[in-house]
């Protein structure tokens, strides 16, 4: 065995974290199986004969890990995947954090930008919550071919499968997770500007106008989601909301999911600004279609943030008035 075989595994750890995290819909949990995979490599090392490539080795041991894992939980979801969008009456009820989908921070899933961009859909919000509505055997056979490109042969060796097992596992994979391609693009740096403006002085008619007409806002842990302008500004002016949004001090520009997405940091003890949430936002032709926002601070896991912030004049003295504009 080389000398180097050490750092040839954890080489691969990028690779293996997008693949545990497209499997299991958690970035901790896909953590914690990158983990385990490259322990058991690192002990199993004798048995590798080199007859493959090592990553395919190490691909096999972490897909195998997570079917293991996820033989004993629910599946994660995304609440605009789950129910239709709210109405003029809702609750803002909760489901266990357990339950949902967990944003992946690109520092951490990519070695350079460009890589993300160019799995960018395989790593989407939609793509890995549609994945998780697929038995765990058809949702690894699928990333095998489609996102890894193995051959069905090798993927039926891996998993333990017949071959024509694999093959209608991939057609019935392929036609579930169809739904999940949706437009993205990458938006200017004035735009992201103009966004954490925005929100950072509460300026709902900037906001407005970097929205789509149809644009989705989803706050896990809370089932219920919004789609439109017009529902969407009307959650915003609730008093609720509005309570919230007062104490925002800060927006914090990161990526994840090969989106960008940014963390909100609001009043806490003394002059501090503590962690509140992430939103990964999707956008088109310059406008935000999609905003979920991760509520609570063990979403912010990978991502390397401080955990709190000295308060700055941005934001610090808006208010905005029952119209929805600042005074």
């Amino acid at each position: 065995m080389p000398d180097d075989f050490q750092t040839r595994l954890i080489a691969h750890r990028p690779a293996l974290l997008r693949h545990c995290y497209r499997m299991l819909g958690s970035f901790g949990e896909a953590e914690d199986m990158v983990q385990n995979t490259l322990l058991r490599a690192w002990t199993g090392r004798d048995g590798y004969q080199g007859t493959a490539p090592v990553e395919h080795w190490l691909y096999t041991i972490a897909t195998n890990v997570c079917l293991t894992e996820l033989a004993n939980r629910r599946r994660r979801a995304l609440p605009q995947l789950e129910s239709d969008a709210a109405g003029d009456s809702y609750v803002l009820g909760e489901k266990e954090a357990a339950q949902w989908i967990t944003p992946a921070a690109d520092r951490r899933m990519f070695q350079d930008p460009a890589e993300a961009a160019e799995a960018r859909e395989t790593v989407s919000l939609a793509f890995i919550a549609l994945l998780q509505r697929l038995p765990a055997r058809q949702r690894a056979a699928l990333l095998m071919k489609d996102v890894l490109g193995w051959p069905a042969e090798e993927i039926a060796t891996a998993l333990g499968q017949s071959l024509p097992s694999v093959q209608s596992a991939l057609h019935r994979g392929r036609k579930a997770v169809a739904a999940a391609s949706a437009p993205s693009d990458e938006p200017p740096p004035t735009t992201l500007q103009a966004f954490v403006r925005a929100w950072e002085t509460r300026d709902l008619d900037a906001l407005v106008a970097l929205l789509r007409d149809d644009v989705i806002l989803a706050m896990p842990p809370h089932a219920v989601w919004f789609q439109g302008q017009e529902p969407v500004m009307g959650f915003l002016h609730t008093a609720r909301f509005n309570t919230y949004w007062s104490t925002v001090g800060r927006v914090v520009p990161t990526r994840a999911n090969g989106v960008p997405a940014f963390a909100f940091y609001r009043a806490g003890e003394g002059r501090a600004l503590e962690r509140h949430s992430i939103m990964v936002a999707r956008f088109v032709a310059g406008q935000a279609a999609e905003m979920t926002v991760f509520i609570g601070i063990d979403y912010f896991a990978g991502f390397d943030l401080s955990p709190v912030l000295e308060r700055t004049v941005s934001g610090a003295s808006v208010v905005m008035n029952g119209k929805g504009g600042r005074s």
